[in-house]
């Protein structure tokens, strides 16, 4: 059975900043960012996932340098449901959708003392953090593309849930590393962020 691409369900348009570069800011990220990737519900098959995870080691995150919008990342990992772009795309799952869409995504750990990139608050968000009750610094935006050696592949692993009616899950997780893929990373460039 063939699946169905993704779609965002709260973004309009893909990879798009309607905000002038003169209004971004910049900000110091911690070390560790988090990019999600989805890579598929249950019926993708493992040789697609696994396609889709070796683009990565061999090109990076692409940003515009390559042709795409730049690279979004997050700058925390401990509630995951705020993970862009879980918190804006989950919108409307039930309980148990929601479990199983968290298992739909790559985590891709981006180490930043290993690459020379500017980041920017989430240019999309600079003024609207707020208003959407999220923390601007904890969404942020880098033009260029992040090369492959800074990278190390994480998948969720839900330990724990509690749902509460009208409010956000409380999920206990951790993130297992995909040895494999980061076996790869480090043969092909020397090291794995």
């Amino acid at each position: 059975m063939k699946s169905t691409p993704y779609c965002p369900i709260r973004r309009k348009r893909r990879h798009t900043i309607s905000t002038p570069k003169s209004e971004w800011k910049k900000y110091r990220p911690d070390r560790y960012l988090y990019h999600l990737n989805y890579v598929g519900n249950v019926n993708q098959s493992d040789e697609d996932i696994f396609l889709k995870r070796l683009s990565f080691v061999f090109d990076g995150i692409c940003g515009k340098d390559r042709g795409l919008g730049g690279v979004w990342a997050n700058n925390q990992i401990n509630k995951v449901t705020r993970l862009w772009p879980i918190c804006f795309d989950s919108y409307g799952l039930d309980n148990y959708e929601y479990l199983r869409f968290i298992y739909e995504f790559d985590v891709w750990r981006i180490d930043t003392s290993l690459i020379n990139n500017t980041w920017y608050l989430d240019p999309n968000l600079i003024d609207d953090a707020n208003v959407h009750g999220v923390y601007a610094a904890d969404y942020l935006y880098c033009e260029n593309t992040i090369h492959p050696s800074a990278l190390k592949l994480f998948t969720f692993d839900v330990r724990d849930f509690c749902f509460f009616s009208y409010e956000k899950p409380k999920i206990n997780f951790k993130l297992n590393p995909v040895d494999d893929i980061n076996r790869i990373i480090k043969n092909k460039w020397g090291m794995s962020g």
